[in-house]
Protein backbone atom coordinates (compact mmCIF):
# COMPACT_ATOMS: atom_id res chain seq x y z
CA UNK A 1 0.00 0.00 0.00
CA UNK A 2 2.52 2.31 0.59
CA UNK A 3 3.93 1.96 -2.50
CA UNK A 4 0.78 3.06 -3.82
CA UNK A 5 -0.23 5.71 -1.62
CA UNK A 6 2.21 7.00 1.26
CA UNK A 7 0.37 9.91 3.01
CA UNK A 8 3.88 11.12 4.52
CA UNK A 9 5.16 11.20 0.86
CA UNK A 10 2.20 12.72 -0.75
CA UNK A 11 2.49 15.68 1.76
CA UNK A 12 6.25 16.20 0.57
CA UNK A 13 4.85 15.88 -2.90
CA UNK A 14 2.15 18.39 -2.53
CA UNK A 15 3.97 21.07 -0.57
CA UNK A 16 6.67 20.88 -3.87
CA UNK A 17 3.63 20.81 -6.51
CA UNK A 18 2.38 23.61 -4.74
CA UNK A 19 5.63 25.85 -4.23
CA UNK A 20 6.03 25.29 -8.63
CA UNK A 21 2.42 25.89 -9.15
CA UNK A 22 2.96 29.08 -7.22
CA UNK A 23 6.49 29.93 -9.24
CA UNK A 24 5.44 29.26 -12.49
CA UNK A 25 1.68 30.52 -12.36
CA UNK A 26 1.10 33.04 -9.37
CA UNK A 27 1.14 35.90 -11.42
CA UNK A 28 -1.63 34.63 -14.17
CA UNK A 29 -3.33 33.54 -11.04
CA UNK A 30 -3.21 37.07 -9.52
CA UNK A 31 -4.23 39.24 -12.89
CA UNK A 32 -7.37 36.71 -13.01
CA UNK A 33 -8.14 37.12 -9.46
CA UNK A 34 -7.56 41.06 -9.42
CA UNK A 35 -9.39 41.44 -12.88
CA UNK A 36 -12.42 43.08 -10.86
CA UNK A 37 -9.92 46.20 -9.80
CA UNK A 38 -8.22 46.25 -13.31
CA UNK A 39 -12.05 46.72 -14.07
CA UNK A 40 -12.92 49.39 -12.05
CA UNK A 41 -9.87 51.47 -12.94
CA UNK A 42 -10.74 51.50 -16.46
CA UNK A 43 -14.71 52.07 -15.79
CA UNK A 44 -13.71 54.79 -13.57
CA UNK A 45 -11.08 56.43 -16.01
CA UNK A 46 -13.29 56.20 -19.08
CA UNK A 47 -15.93 58.03 -16.64
CA UNK A 48 -13.77 60.58 -15.94
CA UNK A 49 -12.38 61.52 -19.79
CA UNK A 50 -15.94 60.92 -21.61
CA UNK A 51 -18.23 62.12 -18.74
CA UNK A 52 -15.69 63.90 -16.17
CA UNK A 53 -17.92 61.96 -13.46
CA UNK A 54 -16.76 59.26 -10.96
CA UNK A 55 -18.95 56.30 -11.34
CA UNK A 56 -18.12 52.87 -10.50
CA UNK A 57 -19.17 49.83 -12.19
CA UNK A 58 -22.52 48.58 -11.57
CA UNK A 59 -23.47 45.21 -9.49
CA UNK A 60 -24.51 43.95 -12.84
CA UNK A 61 -21.63 44.51 -14.46
CA UNK A 62 -19.31 43.47 -11.58
CA UNK A 63 -21.48 39.71 -11.98
CA UNK A 64 -20.47 39.75 -15.35
CA UNK A 65 -17.16 40.22 -14.78
CA UNK A 66 -16.97 37.85 -12.25
CA UNK A 67 -18.39 35.54 -14.95
CA UNK A 68 -15.72 36.17 -17.39
CA UNK A 69 -12.77 35.37 -14.94
CA UNK A 70 -14.19 32.44 -13.68
CA UNK A 71 -14.58 31.39 -17.67
CA UNK A 72 -10.71 32.44 -18.57
CA UNK A 73 -10.09 30.48 -14.99
CA UNK A 74 -11.62 27.21 -16.36
CA UNK A 75 -9.42 27.98 -19.82
CA UNK A 76 -6.37 28.43 -18.20
CA UNK A 77 -6.61 24.86 -16.25
CA UNK A 78 -5.32 23.68 -19.93
CA UNK A 79 -1.70 25.73 -18.98
CA UNK A 80 -1.04 24.66 -15.34
CA UNK A 81 -0.55 20.82 -15.95
CA UNK A 82 0.65 21.52 -19.59
CA UNK A 83 4.32 21.19 -19.35
CA UNK A 84 3.53 17.27 -19.03
CA UNK A 85 3.35 17.08 -22.79
CA UNK A 86 7.17 18.53 -23.02
CA UNK A 87 9.78 16.71 -23.28
CA UNK A 88 12.13 17.64 -20.66
CA UNK A 89 9.79 19.24 -18.04
CA UNK A 90 7.56 16.05 -18.52
CA UNK A 91 10.38 13.45 -18.39
CA UNK A 92 11.37 15.60 -14.87
CA UNK A 93 7.99 14.85 -13.55
CA UNK A 94 8.20 11.66 -14.15
CA UNK A 95 10.93 10.84 -12.63
CA UNK A 96 9.91 12.95 -9.22
CA UNK A 97 9.69 10.26 -6.23
CA UNK A 98 6.37 10.09 -5.69
CA UNK A 99 3.01 7.21 -6.98
CA UNK A 100 1.26 7.89 -9.81
CA UNK A 101 -1.56 8.18 -7.45
CA UNK A 102 -0.22 10.73 -5.49
CA UNK A 103 0.64 12.76 -8.72
CA UNK A 104 -2.82 12.30 -9.63
CA UNK A 105 -4.76 12.99 -6.09
CA UNK A 106 -2.74 16.49 -6.30
CA UNK A 107 -3.25 17.53 -9.50
CA UNK A 108 -7.00 17.12 -8.55
CA UNK A 109 -6.56 18.88 -5.47
CA UNK A 110 -4.77 21.72 -7.19
CA UNK A 111 -7.07 22.25 -10.03
CA UNK A 112 -10.34 21.71 -8.74
CA UNK A 113 -9.86 23.00 -4.82
CA UNK A 114 -6.31 25.30 -4.58
CA UNK A 115 -6.82 27.25 -7.71
CA UNK A 116 -10.27 28.32 -7.51
CA UNK A 117 -10.23 28.79 -3.78
CA UNK A 118 -7.22 31.37 -4.24
CA UNK A 119 -9.11 32.99 -7.21
CA UNK A 120 -12.32 33.69 -5.08
CA UNK A 121 -10.16 34.48 -2.03
CA UNK A 122 -7.88 37.72 -4.47
CA UNK A 123 -11.29 38.77 -6.45
CA UNK A 124 -13.72 39.12 -3.50
CA UNK A 125 -10.97 40.42 -1.36
CA UNK A 126 -10.43 42.99 -3.85
CA UNK A 127 -14.20 43.40 -4.64
CA UNK A 128 -14.96 44.09 -0.68
CA UNK A 129 -11.57 46.86 -0.28
CA UNK A 130 -13.09 48.79 -3.35
CA UNK A 131 -16.95 48.45 -2.07
CA UNK A 132 -15.12 50.23 1.71
CA UNK A 133 -13.17 52.20 -0.42
CA UNK A 134 -15.55 54.00 -2.74
CA UNK A 135 -18.98 54.95 -2.10
CA UNK A 136 -20.30 54.93 -5.60
CA UNK A 137 -18.88 51.23 -5.28
CA UNK A 138 -22.19 50.05 -3.77
CA UNK A 139 -22.47 46.70 -1.57
CA UNK A 140 -19.59 43.95 -2.48
CA UNK A 141 -20.64 41.38 -4.51
CA UNK A 142 -20.27 38.64 -1.37
CA UNK A 143 -22.62 40.84 0.61
CA UNK A 144 -25.04 40.93 -2.34
CA UNK A 145 -24.75 36.92 -3.12
CA UNK A 146 -26.07 37.01 1.11
CA UNK A 147 -29.10 38.68 0.06
CA UNK A 148 -29.29 36.88 -2.85
CA UNK A 149 -29.59 33.73 -1.36
CA UNK A 150 -31.84 34.55 0.93
CA UNK A 151 -34.17 35.96 -1.73
CA UNK A 152 -33.32 32.70 -3.88
CA UNK A 153 -34.16 30.01 -0.83
CA UNK A 154 -37.78 31.93 -0.59
CA UNK A 155 -37.86 31.47 -3.77
CA UNK A 156 -37.52 27.54 -3.88
CA UNK A 157 -39.77 27.52 -1.02
CA UNK A 158 -42.17 29.28 -3.14
CA UNK A 159 -42.25 26.75 -5.76
CA UNK A 160 -41.88 23.71 -3.59
CA UNK A 161 -45.43 25.09 -1.47
CA UNK A 162 -47.22 25.43 -4.93
CA UNK A 163 -45.74 22.47 -6.34
CA UNK A 164 -45.13 18.56 -5.80
CA UNK A 165 -41.82 18.46 -7.36
CA UNK A 166 -39.36 19.95 -4.41
CA UNK A 167 -36.47 22.09 -5.59
CA UNK A 168 -33.94 21.92 -2.99
CA UNK A 169 -31.08 24.34 -2.20
CA UNK A 170 -28.43 21.35 -1.91
CA UNK A 171 -29.41 19.93 -4.96
CA UNK A 172 -28.88 23.32 -6.39
CA UNK A 173 -25.43 23.86 -5.12
CA UNK A 174 -24.43 20.01 -5.77
CA UNK A 175 -25.14 20.24 -9.22
CA UNK A 176 -23.45 23.90 -9.72
CA UNK A 177 -19.86 22.52 -7.98
CA UNK A 178 -19.86 18.94 -9.90
CA UNK A 179 -20.17 21.03 -12.79
CA UNK A 180 -17.70 23.69 -12.14
CA UNK A 181 -15.37 20.30 -11.72
CA UNK A 182 -16.10 18.83 -14.94
CA UNK A 183 -15.00 21.90 -16.82
CA UNK A 184 -11.74 22.20 -14.34
CA UNK A 185 -10.93 18.24 -14.99
CA UNK A 186 -11.86 18.63 -19.02
CA UNK A 187 -9.44 21.51 -19.60
CA UNK A 188 -7.02 20.18 -17.47
CA UNK A 189 -7.22 16.97 -19.79
CA UNK A 190 -6.85 19.08 -22.59
CA UNK A 191 -3.56 20.79 -21.11
CA UNK A 192 -2.13 17.48 -20.65
CA UNK A 193 -3.41 15.27 -24.03
CA UNK A 194 -2.66 17.92 -26.55
CA UNK A 195 0.86 19.24 -26.90
CA UNK A 196 0.05 22.69 -28.74
CA UNK A 197 -3.15 25.02 -29.02
CA UNK A 198 -4.60 23.55 -26.05
CA UNK A 199 -7.18 25.65 -25.11
CA UNK A 200 -8.14 25.76 -28.60
CA UNK A 201 -8.92 22.26 -29.17
CA UNK A 202 -10.81 21.95 -26.39
CA UNK A 203 -13.05 24.58 -27.33
CA UNK A 204 -13.24 22.68 -30.85
CA UNK A 205 -14.24 19.91 -29.23
CA UNK A 206 -16.81 21.12 -26.80
CA UNK A 207 -18.13 23.26 -30.34
CA UNK A 208 -18.61 19.89 -32.69
CA UNK A 209 -20.03 17.70 -29.48
CA UNK A 210 -22.09 20.56 -28.91
CA UNK A 211 -23.48 21.10 -32.48
CA UNK A 212 -23.91 17.04 -32.70
CA UNK A 213 -25.84 17.34 -29.75
CA UNK A 214 -27.68 19.92 -31.33
CA UNK A 215 -28.66 17.89 -33.91
CA UNK A 216 -29.52 14.63 -32.36
CA UNK A 217 -31.94 16.61 -30.23
CA UNK A 218 -33.25 18.36 -33.44
CA UNK A 219 -34.55 14.66 -34.17
CA UNK A 220 -35.32 13.01 -31.40
CA UNK A 221 -37.07 15.28 -29.12
CA UNK A 222 -40.44 16.63 -31.84
CA UNK A 223 -40.68 13.10 -31.89
CA UNK A 224 -40.94 12.43 -27.90
CA UNK A 225 -43.68 15.98 -27.76
CA UNK A 226 -45.93 14.44 -30.85
CA UNK A 227 -46.24 11.38 -28.60
CA UNK A 228 -47.23 12.86 -25.42
CA UNK A 229 -50.57 13.13 -23.99
CA UNK A 230 -52.60 16.69 -24.49
CA UNK A 231 -53.20 16.38 -20.96
CA UNK A 232 -50.37 14.99 -18.72
CA UNK A 233 -51.59 13.71 -15.43
CA UNK A 234 -50.14 15.80 -12.12
CA UNK A 235 -48.72 12.74 -10.82
CA UNK A 236 -47.09 11.49 -13.80
CA UNK A 237 -45.34 14.42 -14.90
CA UNK A 238 -44.12 15.12 -10.98
CA UNK A 239 -42.44 11.64 -12.03
CA UNK A 240 -41.02 12.52 -15.15
CA UNK A 241 -39.64 15.80 -13.59
CA UNK A 242 -37.94 14.06 -10.42
CA UNK A 243 -36.56 11.48 -12.86
CA UNK A 244 -35.04 13.99 -15.66
CA UNK A 245 -33.36 16.08 -12.54
CA UNK A 246 -31.84 12.77 -11.09
CA UNK A 247 -30.73 11.86 -14.32
CA UNK A 248 -29.44 14.66 -15.00
CA UNK A 249 -27.15 14.40 -11.18
CA UNK A 250 -25.99 11.43 -12.19
CA UNK A 251 -25.11 11.92 -15.79
CA UNK A 252 -23.00 15.06 -14.35
CA UNK A 253 -21.44 12.96 -11.95
CA UNK A 254 -20.73 10.31 -14.05
CA UNK A 255 -19.14 12.86 -16.34
CA UNK A 256 -17.07 14.41 -13.62
CA UNK A 257 -15.88 10.68 -12.73
CA UNK A 258 -15.08 9.81 -16.53
CA UNK A 259 -12.99 13.01 -17.11
CA UNK A 260 -11.07 12.04 -13.66
CA UNK A 261 -10.66 8.13 -15.19
CA UNK A 262 -9.42 10.24 -18.48
CA UNK A 263 -7.03 12.04 -16.96
CA UNK A 264 -5.61 8.79 -14.50
CA UNK A 265 -5.16 6.98 -17.75
CA UNK A 266 -3.24 9.85 -19.63
CA UNK A 267 -0.79 10.21 -16.72
CA UNK A 268 -0.73 6.54 -16.48
CA UNK A 269 0.31 6.25 -20.82
CA UNK A 270 2.55 9.86 -20.41
CA UNK A 271 5.78 8.52 -22.28
CA UNK A 272 8.46 10.66 -23.71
Amino acid sequence: MSEIFNFKRFGTYFLYDLKQMWRKHSRPAIMIGFSIAIFYILWVLFGLVFNQTWNAPSIELRVVMFTVAFTILELYQAKTYGFLTEKKAGSAWLMVPASRAEKFVSMLLMTLVVIPLLFFLVFFAADGILSLLDPTYGKSLIGSAAELSVRFKEGLAMISSESPFVISVGAVIFLSVVGFFCNFEYFLLCGICFKKNKIGWGLVIIFVASTLLSILSAFSIPPIVRNMPAEMDPERAVRAAVGLMNAFEVFTCLLAVGLGWGIWYRIKTLQH
